[in-house]
């Protein structure tokens, strides 16, 4: 099976001699070795392949990237090494190609439609990272040359020109090209790779080799999308392996149907399984390729998008590879097994070993090792969700982060309604009548009621009495001394029960801005774990079930420290499986309990983003009726009326509880009390 082309230009079909000369580069291939034959490079550029992408007024072929990719998988197909070897002089040619008109542009662009081909290397084995390079581009002699050392070198040996990165005398990034045979030009042959072994990517020693001051580039001279295209070879590479894989496995097919006249079923259908991942991974491929394309022709023609248009395409790419990596290393690891369902193992080996059929695997294994899949997952993470176009510093991250929180923010009001003036609106129905009908059809608002020591005031009576009158509203208990809340199991069945009545749209709020001391800590420690002691969802929905809860899921906390409990509450747990909870304490380990920060100023912040723009609320504290319908006057209409948990209104997850070490449950299955 021939797969179609992706372009129009087909010049591995059409072009006269090519069919023939991949052919021979693919019987060649199976010989699997160190080294290629120069006249492979010299015939495909006499082919045109390097002048793909040249315009034809210019001497090319004018190709676009489809076209492009169509010839480079061919070529893969026939040999990844090949293909591969080719991709420093595709990247230099794709940056001039864009370049804007001028004498570098056409000096590089008349070399290659004159068939040059263009090696070089840019990474460093010394730390040194895509921006930062310590080979030195010096004019001490009075002209410029070279002194460094290029880890990667990949097809030099093959090339006429060669192009490394630098940094000049004054601290600038260029680009600087000098033929092969320079002299202060070592090419070494010592890759030691696991696969791809013939792609001349030995080293490069560059020893004060003298450049042509026009021949150096500033290093911004890059187009728009180069990471992109960076990946975009690779991937091109992986689908020619792919197709290759395909192949040997419809020969593999092949020789099993002669020998054996026809193939197990089992053969067949991993032969399909190769077939279907190939084909998805290049219908992959395709798809990025069309998406660069039209990024290149809005960077030719200097689109206003031209930026957007390019990251499109650079993270499309980027999610490509995520995905076809897998694909073409699952399609050869398949490949090898195929010939594991014959019954002779023998005749397994000898299939194995006379296609050499583990290179297909070798090679896309290696490939899959250039710029790690795990880092284009952070790159589009990045991209997609913080804006970031790059892999960030974690410096650069965190701000990123930090505003994504701050975008993200819908602020809430909270009002601090004074204890007399709760007892006024729970005991005067016309006043109550009064404050419900100024906040109906109005952003819902948090009413929090504080809770003061020697006030008599119970925050939980006063809230559930206000609960029906203000059906939207969200409520909060403030507490300041927990020594007044009575023992936490009271304070914990308080909360629940408000859980219930208000369907989740309460909250716990300790504020008294002292630092926490150990007796406190266990005290809330062993609220919320009451809190979630008796799972809501345990509860029998059917009204005919045959018992009241699935009671194995209720658990005896077992804390000990200041306030052993064992628990559990006697009231299920919430809605929003805890309720939220605000303190002005700041724990060691805050994110652990605490779900907002309270700060002196009264604004509600996340314990991770304690920054002024960062809030969720600003508390008000109203002590009168008047100033109370004066902010119910200030709230924009209500965008809904249904409730929500107060979780949901802040997009909080809950707290990452542990159970403590003493837990249990507190009923065996099928026990006595399962029907309680």
């Amino acid at each position: 099976m021939t797969s179609r082309p992706f372009g129009s230009l087909d010049w591995a079909r059409r072009t006269p001699g090519v069919p023939d000369l991949l052919d021979q580069i693919r019987q060649a291939s199976i010989a699997d070795a160190p080294e290629l034959p120069k006249s492979f490079f010299t015939r495909l550029a006499a082919a045109g392949f390097g002048r793909i992408r040249v315009p034809v007024a210019e001497g090319g072929l004018g190709g676009d990237v489809l076209d492009l990719l169509d010839a480079f998988v061919a070529i893969a197909a026939a040999d990844s090494n090949l293909a591969q070897s080719w991709r420093t002089h595709v990247l230099a040619t794709e940056r001039h190609v864009k370049s804007p008109a001028g004498p570098l542009r056409d000096r590089w662009i008349s070399r290659v439609a004159a068939g040059a081909i263009i090696g070089g290397g840019w990474t460093e084995a010394d730390g040194s990272g895509p921006d930062v390079f310590t080979t030195r581009l010096s004019t001490a002699s009075g002209s410029p040359t070279l002194t460094g050392r290029k880890f990667y070198s990949t097809g030099s040996r093959y090339a006429d020109w060669l192009e490394y990165s630098a940094v000049d005398d004054d601290g600038d990034l260029v680009i600087a090209a000098l033929r092969t045979g320079a002299p202060g030009v070592t090419l070494l042959d010592d890759w030691t790779g696991f696969g791809q072994r013939a792609t001349a990517s030995g080293t490069t020693v560059l020893d004060d080799a003298p450049v042509d001051p026009d021949d150096i580039a500033p290093f911004d001279t890059q187009h728009l999308g180069t990471p992109g295209w960076q990946q975009l070879m690779l991937l091109g590479v992986l689908v020619g392996i792919g197709e290759a894989t395909r192949a040997a496995a419809e020969e593999l097919v092949s020789l099993i149907d002669r020998a054996h006249g026809g193939s197990p079923i089992l053969v067949l259908e991993g032969y399909g399984r190769i077939s279907a991942l190939v084909a998805s991974a290049r219908a992959s491929l395709g798809e990025i390729g069309r998406l660069t394309e039209i990024a290149h022709q809005a960077i030719i023609a200097g689109a206003d998008d031209a930026e957007e248009l390019a990251d499109d395409a650079v993270n499309a790419v980027f999610q490509a590879q995520a995905v076809m990596v897998e694909q073409i290393i699952e399609a050869a690891d398949r490949l090898m097994a195929l010939p594991a369902q014959l019954d002779d193992v023998a005749e397994t080996q000898e299939l194995r070993s006379a296609l050499r059929l583990d290179r297909f695997w070798r090679n896309a294994q290696t490939l899959s090792t250039h710029n790690p899949v795990l880092h284009r997952l952070r790159a589009i993470a990045d991209r997609e969700i913080y804006a970031i176009d790059r892999i960030a510093e974690p410096a650069d991250r965190e701000v990123a982060v930090a505003q994504a929180i701050a975008d993200g923010i819908r602020p809430l009001t909270v009002v601090r309604l004074d204890a007399a003036l709760v007892a006024r609106l729970t005991a005067d129905r016309a006043d109550l009548d009064r404050v419900s009908a100024a906040f109906r059809d109005r952003e819902p608002v948090l009413l929090q009621l504080d809770e003061r020591p020697g006030a008599r005031f119970d925050a939980a009576v006063a809230i559930a009495t206000l609960l029906h009158r203000l059906p939207t509203a969200w409520f909060a208990i403030g507490t300041s001394d927990l020594g007044d809340t009575g023992h936490p199991y009271n304070l914990a069945r308080r909360i629940a029960s408000l859980e219930q009545l208000s369907a989740g749209r309460t909250a716990w709020v300790l504020d008294d801005g002292t630092t926490e001391d150990d007796d406190e800590r266990d005290r809330i420690r062993v609220v919320q774990q009451l809190l979630r002691s008796w799972p809501q969802e345990s509860i029998a929905a059917d009204a005919g079930a045959p018992h009241f809860a699935q009671t194995e899921s209720i658990r005896r906390i077992g804390a000990d420290g200041a306030y052993p409990t064992a628990g559990p509450l006697n009231v299920p747990s919430s809605p929003q499986h805890l309720p939220v909870f605000g303190s002005s304490r700041r724990f060691g380990d805050v994110h652990r309990y605490v779900d907002l920060l309270v700060r002196q100023d009264g604004a509600w912040v996340l314990p991770h983003a304690d920054a002024a723009g960062h809030a969720l609320a600003h508390a008000q504290q109203v002590s009168d009726i008047d100033a109370l319908l004066r902010i119910a006057a200030s709230l924009p209409a209500a965008e809904a009326v249904a409730p929500q948990t107060l979780r949901e209104r802040l997009r909080l997850p809950a707290p990452a509880l542990y159970e403590l070490p003493g837990a249990s449950a507190r009923f065996e299955r099928g026990g006595e009390t399962e029907a309680s």
